[in-house]
């Protein structure tokens, strides 16, 4: 039972309320053990105050004599008045009064017998008789003892009997605040169980403790499932890129086998043969590492989201577009950019990436004709036009597979560029389509917009 949240609610509430409960009542008690005693002495009181003109009156006239009604009345109470002068008992009436030692003046209360009694002792004021004669009034405690007890004994019955009512009932209403939490426990219990973090837990009823829980618990499966959906990714990355790799580097790697096997079994081949077979290695080493820069690169942009910031595509297109031309001066390479800078939120890396490969692509498929780049700022948009064949309609969607060509196509490349445009392009929101370039140039025409 202490183990269950339930439990240890109704534990608490029974600890403060047999806290609170002992304390109201013995106050309580008290206040009426006060009460109780205070009557009694005002009725002490009282009676020594009715009695003293009789008991002044029988010691003048020296005629002592009882009382019957007032016997009968101090009988009925277990009290006692008693007359004595000069320590000499001169009349008695009531219950014959306990032996004790001489009561000083006022209120006392002293053991006789076993028992307790109390005392209100009163010297008859009268010039004749000085301070010798005195009026004594004692009482039993034991009637007002035992009222007090019986009122605690059925204080002590009544709370016993609420706490029990009030357990019973916080067990119930407990069972009722705690059926939320019991059905946030049992959807947990069954995502644990599925294993399926895109459940979720109900977080719109209940207290709002409870809601607050909830909200919490659904943000940790929304972390969960992303972390989750990220290493799916590196892993599908992983085993893409051993799986491309095995695939694609196998015909480089045996064609620089063949060469160089060739080579060390005709050590006297001519310089002409020699040369031709030795171009062609470097010519398969090349793609063996734009085949293992495209790999890497594909993976790296399918194992998952990678932090944006601020990218200035006016000024990355003009560095690309600069350092191609460099490269390729026998290409007719233009750039139309904007004066204003065009900023978007974006991986710059994989933004170069599209922005390189699409002009790569033009420069290798445009028979070394012109290249012409555009970048608008409305959308933004990149154009990327050459003046090569242009791709055939049925091919503009299966060339940005990984290692997919255009039907007729020779141009060597690792089969990767288009691929790598396309991923970044998703990545980043984007959507990439190839149509015909405008005249003059009449080529190729993709068209990347965010």
């Amino acid at each position: 039972m202490l183990r269950s949240l339930r439990g240890r609610l109704t534990l608490g509430v029974l600890a403060v309320l047999l806290v609170v409960l002992g304390a109201a009542g013995a106050v309580g008690l008290h206040e009426v053990s006060k009460s109780e005693r205070a009557a009694l002495d005002d009725r002490m009181r009282r009676t020594a105050e009715l009695t003293r003109p009789a008991a002044i009156a029988d010691v003048q006239n020296g005629l002592p004599r009882k009382d019957p009604r007032l016997d009968a009345v101090l009988r009925a109470t277990g009290s006692s008045v008693r007359l004595t002068l000069a320590r000499v008992p001169l009349i008695t009436e009531g219950t014959p009064p306990p032996a004790h030692d001489r009561l000083p003046r006022g209120f006392s209360t002293f053991h006789s017998g076993g028992r307790d009694y109390r005392a209100y002792v009163t010297t008859l004021t009268d010039r004749n008789l000085g301070s010798n004669a005195r009026l004594e009034v004692v009482s039993a405690l034991r009637g007002t003892e035992q009222r007090i007890a019986d009122l605690r004994d059925r204080v002590v019955l009544i709370g016993l009997a609420g706490i029990l009512v009030t357990v019973v009932l916080v067990w119930l209403i407990a069972s009722v605040v705690l059926r939320p939490l019991r059905r946030l426990r049992a959807v947990t219990a069954s995502i644990a169980e599925d294993e399926d973090l895109t459940q979720r837990v109900p977080d719109g009823s209940g207290p709002a403790e409870l809601r607050s829980v909830a909200r919490s618990f659904n943000a940790m499966l929304a972390r969960l499932g992303r972390s989750a959906e990220d290493r799916e990714r590196a892993l599908a990355a992983t085993r893409r890129f051993a799986a491309d790799a095995g695939h694609e580097l196998r015909t480089p790697l045996t064609s620089v086998q063949t060469t160089l096997s060739a080579l060390r079994r005709h050590p006297d081949l001519d310089a002409a043969r020699r040369g031709e077979l030795l171009d062609d290695a470097l010519v398969q080493q090349r793609r063996l590492v734009d085949l293992l820069d495209g790999l890497q690169a594909l993976a790296r942009g399918d194992a998952g989201p990678i932090e944006h910031a601020e990218v200035d595509l006016t000024e990355l297109v003009d560095e690309v577009v600069m350092v191609a031309a460099s490269r390729h001066p026998d290409v007719a390479l233009s750039a139309v950019l904007p004066e204003a800078p065009v900023v978007l939120e974006g991986w710059e890396p994989g933004l170069r990436l599209v922005v390189e490969n699409l002009v790569n692509n033009a420069i290798r498929h445009g028979a070394g004709g012109a290249v012409r780049v555009t970048l608008e700022a409305d959308g933004p948009a990149l154009l990327v036009d050459d003046s090569g064949a242009g791709v055939p309609e049925a091919d503009r969607e299966r060339i940005f597979a990984p290692f997919a060509r255009a039907t007729g196509t020779e141009t060597p490349g690792s089969g990767l560029g288009l691929a790598l445009v396309a991923q970044q392009a998703g990545h980043h929101g984007a959507a990439v389509t190839v149509g015909q370039a405008p005249p003059p140039l009449g080529g190729a025409r993709f068209a990347v917009r965010f």
